[in-house]
């Protein structure tokens, strides 16, 4: 990665500094220029280097037109894909105030738009914990909502974040140094992103799997080919490709970091 990749399309970003997570009274994932233009010899070049690409928060246009993606509100990206009428969610965060607020600040610069699917890519909690954010249950269960995940995600984001959850967590709190305060001789960055957001993590369940090592879906008119990849970056996960904008979504199978040979919190891969 680097410093023109990441700044490729920028549309609009926040303009108030740490003001990330106000909403909900989660306080604030990070503030975006606190090692802005700096060099600190308390922190690994590489790293600082990494903080800083991570400070291109806002929301970018991936596909003209099409994608769009909002970064820097969390650990992970939120991905919106434009349909007939409204937006499909990939990978909705951790919280539900971070994936409300990069809804709302897509909606705001984009026109609004109602969500008729969400994807989740895998089986991480930064990639389905906001889901309540985006979309209400109950129209989940009604079907006029679509949840969408591979086989075998429930059992492993159970498995992961409610039987191992206390372990998971604690251990999670030593492999991104969370506790630490924000500073050159604390916490500086997370590598994929600036910090696990603060805020309420949730779940819904999906109501439609891929089930098939590829399958193909019609989501108001976008149409989608999904590859299950079971037992890659997650122990659940899948990569979707866009025929229709020649666009290829891999979630975290491809990045431009090193991720996930093994995590500190034992989590599989």
């Amino acid at each position: 990665m680097n410093i023109r990749l990441t700044q490729i399309a920028l549309a609009a970003s926040l303009l108030s500094s740490g003001l990330l997570m106000a909403a909900g009274g989660g306080g604030v994932i990070a503030d975006p220029g606190a090692m802005q233009g700096k060099d600190f010899d308390s922190v690994h070049p590489s790293l600082q280097r990494q903080a800083i690409l991570n400070m291109g928060y806002g929301l970018y246009e991936v596909v003209p037109g099409k994608i769009y993606q909002v970064r820097g509100f969390d650990l992970a990206n939120i991905s919106f894909i434009k349909t007939n009428s409204g937006w499909i969610v990939f990978d909705p965060l951790t919280a539900k105030e971070t994936a409300r607020a990069a809804l709302e600040l897509v909606n705001e610069k984009l026109g609004e738009r109602p969500v008729v699917a969400v994807v989740y890519s895998h089986s991480h909690g930064d990639h389905f914990g906001g889901v309540r954010g985006v979309v209400d249950e109950a129209d989940v269960k009604s079907g006029k909502v679509k949840v969408i995940a591979p086989i075998g995600f429930m059992d492993h984001a159970v498995a992961e974040n409610v039987y191992a959850g206390n372990a998971m967590t604690r251990r999670m709190y030593f492999q991104y140094g969370v506790l630490l305060p924000r500073s050159p001789f604390g916490h500086v960055d997370q590598s994929i992103g600036k910090n696990t957001a603060a805020g309420n993590l949730g779940l819904i369940e999906p109501n439609v799997y891929i089930t098939q090592p590829y399958d193909t879906m019609n989501v108001d008119g976008v149409e989608m080919e999904f590859q299950n990849t079971p037992g890659t970056e997650a122990p659940a996960e899948m990569n979707t490709y866009f025929p229709q904008f020649k666009a290829f979504w891999a979630a975290e199978n491809i990045t431009a970091t090193i991720h996930n040979i093994y995590t500190l919190r034992g989590a599989l891969v």
